[in-house]
């Protein structure tokens, strides 16, 4: 089995032109575990680490991170902690210091796990992908790019080279909250973030984004239409909540789990927007 290493960007979008059939490696977290597992079996491992324009943090009114970037770096990069800091908090939650050193906010997305803590928390900061090949780049919503559970939008021959993510204003809420069996080292078995920014007391922009509950993570959109222009309070959360329990069983039918998942998501939105208000 092959393993190759490319150096910069435009060497390893040679490479994956001409051997599509790869895998692509970053952190490895993932890529290990479907293995293992016997999920994958690759002709090949394309390692793109190497690549400084895929471990690059820049800061401005327009943030870009790179897709090799690690959940580490992001949980302590002073750049992404000021100028959008539910990322942070997203990273900072995933797994354990020895994967967070490891696995990569590009990984995170692209393995399109339902549980993946960065998708909810890249679409309620507005992120957009970038998306590079040898044709060129363009731009993705996060939502846009990541279709279904193990499923992303990438063309052959595509890689994720990283985000952007606008900086919040100064009168940005937000909360990233899950729930796990324990405080660490747990998958999801829900997720979310919300943002949104007050003026004149009352919500506006208001971004949802919850995984885990659903066959991909989604925003819910009836519950931000009941929020925004509303004046915050714990009422109003609670219907949203309702709202979004509503819509969780709209997607998904009654389950086994729908006596636990449906109560717990109302309560968990609500809890999720008060966070967001204590941040105020």
């Amino acid at each position: 089995m092959e393993f190759l290493q490319p150096a910069s960007l435009e060497e390893a979008l040679s490479l994956f032109a001409e051997r599509p059939a790869y895998t692509i490696l970053a952190g490895g977290t993932d890529v290990v575990v479907h293995r293992r597992a016997g999920k994958l079996m690759p002709e090949g491992y394309l390692d793109v680490t190497r690549g400084p324009e895929l471990r690059e943090i820049r800061g401005g009114r327009t943030v870009f991170v790179g897709a090799a970037v690690t959940c580490g770096t992001l949980e302590h990069d002073p750049v992404i902690r000021a100028a959008c800091p539910l990322l942070a908090a997203a990273a900072a939650s995933v797994g354990s210091p020895q994967i967070r050193s490891r696995a990569t906010l590009g990984g995170n997305v692209a393995n399109a796990s339902p549980a993946a803590d960065l998708i909810p928390a890249l679409t309620a900061v507005e992120g957009k992908a970038v998306i590079s090949s040898r044709s060129g780049i363009r731009k993705a919503e996060i939502l846009e790019l990541v279709l279904d559970a193990g499923r992303c939008a990438l063309e052959a021959g595509e890689l994720i080279l990283g985000f952007e993510v606008p900086a919040f204003q100064t009168d940005t809420c937000w909360a990233f909250e899950k729930i796990g069996r324990r405080n660490a080292l747990a998958i999801s078995r829900m997720n979310g973030a919300a943002a949104f920014e007050l003026a004149d007391g009352r919500m506006k922009n208001v971004r949802l984004c919850i995984g885990a509950a659903t066959r991909s993570p989604q925003r819910f959109r009836t519950a931000e239409a009941l929020l925004e222009g509303n004046t915050p309070g714990t009422e109003l959360f609670r219907q949203a909540g309702g709202a979004v329990s509503e819509e969780i069983l709209d997607k998904t039918g009654i389950r086994n789990s729908s006596q636990y998942k449906l109560p717990v998501s109302a309560d968990f939105t609500v809890r999720l927007l008060e966070n967001a208000m204590r941040r105020e």
